[in-house]
């Protein structure tokens, strides 16, 4: 039984705003520290190079800039989709649409361990580092399209031996990307082998940051040194560093407002403590005003977030994000496994759609206003999204009969066995526990694998690891709006995300209908009814199951004002929040 009103949760979620009073109503000054208590015991990441978790991004985006971005939102994550200039002050476009030139912001200085300009083959010096065998972009199928020459020379640089620095830097002193250059220290030009639609929106992710070449070429791509003597082109530099302790962020005395039109940097300094690592004293330091924020809390616990509802506590501030959580498939070739194989089988991935009861999962999150039902790949808020479910069943509850009788009429009458690792944190095993238990009913008995957040993708991405389904997949746009690219034509698109190690979920699905409609979004002008197609496509195929769309709940301590939603991080924006007097 749910221990929450489901009337009041679907007014909420219908609503898609915050309790949170109007930011306009707020008195708001610069100062005080802001502090964030993780749930992690450490970052994932903290490179703009790797880091690819909404909560590397909302740790990043206080100190990284780029070409473009987003203000930040004030009612609803969905709400922050225009872009606008960032250290780019303007762009031109060439008439085929494949060619930008970038003119950059002049006077914007790094901190910390150099305080030089920012110059255009900053960021020519920081796409070339994309490739680096040492620790590769965690995105790079989206450059692998956008950019001309930089597959070739990624192809190139992966022969390079890693483990040294120096023939690391060799390698890009000696070798250009055709697509990237800088003809002047004020002048950026991009070109593409194609028109692309959201070319500016890949633009605006933490990968494309500038990087001095003279400071990030002496540390290891995401190393505890490259951490501590990190290059900052935000408005905080880092203070201090201790790994698996504290990250302080403080603001650059070359900060100017003048020259960040986005970023207001309130506060003079951001503290992440990172020995605060359960649930239940995250949420009480919240309260308590000794911590402001999280990091790495997924969804509070139920109890919390009910409480925070009867209390109407204006601290609680929940906003669809589009974000989701499916199973997923070890299809790679090494895996022999029996439930590997068996999985090849559309009708045992049917099977498995059908023995799940999404109701249940929903209510496991917090109830309607965490989550919802989801019955396709794409999400309700980005680009081609039409509601769409091959496999219906009644109130999402599942159909443990039709399982049965898929599985017998693909060889499996006796049932089957899968092995499954879970992120070991309280939102996944819940997730996890759900599906094993109600996939019995079908005859499908699933092994837990519980594996430690900051080994996930580690473990998934080997390919001696053990597992046929992945009850710990996850996802959430890169943008708000057009973002259907890293999905469909991106993480499930083989053409642009070659199997295995490098793809975020080691995704190995390979339709060539959807490449060929992918390829068609990318230059269209209208490529929405395109993904839709394609979404149709590959949710029937169940290149995944889809389980739920998340939304984003966040608490919040009494001291904060000027609440700003962070699309890119999905989450708040801690360089727009402010502290009260």
């Amino acid at each position: 039984m749910s221990l929450f009103s489901s009337s009041s949760f679907a007014a909420l979620a219908l609503a898609g705003l915050s309790l949170a009073a109007p930011a306009g109503a707020e008195t708001l000054q610069q100062g005080g520290t802001l502090r964030i208590a993780s749930l992690n015991s450490d970052l994932d990441a903290f490179d703009p190079l790797t880091g690819y978790s909404t909560d590397s991004w909302a740790v990043l985006r206080a100190v990284t800039r780029q070409l473009v971005t987003y203000k930040g939102s004030p009612t609803d994550l969905k709400d922050d989709t225009t872009l606008v200039p960032d250290l780019a002050t303007s762009w031109d476009v060439s008439p085929d649409g494949k060619t930008y030139t970038f003119h950059l912001r002049k006077g914007v200085t790094y901190s910390g361990p150099t305080d030089r300009e920012i110059k255009a083959g900053d960021f020519v010096y920081a796409i070339k580092r994309f490739c680096d065998p040492n620790k590769q972009v965690a995105a790079i199928n989206y450059f692998n399209l956008a950019f001309s020459g930089f597959k070739d020379y990624c192809e190139a640089f992966q022969k390079v031996a890693p483990g040294d620095l120096t023939t690391a830097k060799a390698f890009i002193d000696s070798h250009e990307i055709s697509g990237v250059h800088a003809p002047d220290d004020y002048t950026l030009v991009l070109t593409s082998d194609s028109k692309n639609y959201d070319f500016l929106n890949i633009l605006s992710m933490n990968f494309v940051s500038p990087l001095p070449e003279e400071i990030a070429t002496k540390y290891f791509p995401d190393s505890v040194e490259f951490r501590q003597n990190f290059p900052s082109s935000g408005p905080y530099f880092v203070e201090k560093y201790a790994q698996g302790q504290t990250l302080v962020l403080k603001r650059s005395p070359r900060y100017s407002a003048e020259l960040d039109p986005v970023r207001a940097a309130y506060a003079d300094e951001i503290v992440i403590d990172f020995t605060t690592n359960n649930e239940d004293t995250i949420v009480q330091k919240i309260a308590t005003g000794e911590a402001d924020l999280s990091l790495y809390l997924e969804v509070p616990p139920r109890a919390t977030i009910a409480r925070y509802l009867k209390d109407k506590n204006p601290n609680l501030h929940a906003s669809n994000a589009g974000s989701a959580n499916f199973i997923t498939f070890n299809a790679r070739p090494e895996a022999k496994s029996v439930g590997a194989e068996a999985l090849r089988d559309i009708r045992v991935r049917q099977a498995l759609t059908y023995a799940v009861n999404r109701a249940n999962i929903v209510q496991t999150q917090g109830g309607p206003i965490s989550a919802e039902p989801l019955t396709q790949i794409i999400t309700s808020t980005i680009l081609g999204y039409e509601p769409f479910d091959p496999y219906p069943t009644k109130d999402y509850q599942g159909d443990p009969e039709k399982a049965k009788a898929l599985l017998a009429e693909a060889g499996f009458p006796n049932g089957i066995t899968f092995d499954a690792p879970y992120r070991s944190t309280a939102q996944f095993e819940a997730i996890a526990l759900t599906v094993k238990e109600d996939a019995q009913k079908a005859g499908i008995n699933i092994n837990l694998i519980p594996i430690p957040p900051t080994q996930w993708y580690a473990y998934i991405q080997d390919p001696t690891s053990r597992w046929d389904i992945s009850l710990g997949s996850q996802f959430a746009p890169d943008w708000q709006g057009p973002s259907t690219r890293m999905l469909l034509g991106g993480w499930l698109n083989s053409d642009a995300s070659p199997c295995g190690t490098g793809n975020v979920h080691s995704i190995c699905y390979s339709n060539p209908e959807l490449n060929k409609l992918a390829a068609e979004a990318f230059v269209s002008d209208n490529p929405g009814p395109i993904w839709t197609k394609a979404d149709q496509l590959v949710s029937t195929d169940l290149a995944w199951i889809p389980l739920i769309e998340k939304r984003k709940i966040v608490l919040g301590s009494d001291r904060l004002a000027n609440w700003t939603w962070s699309s890119l991080a999905v989450a708040a924006d801690i360089t727009n929040i402010a502290l009260k007097p």
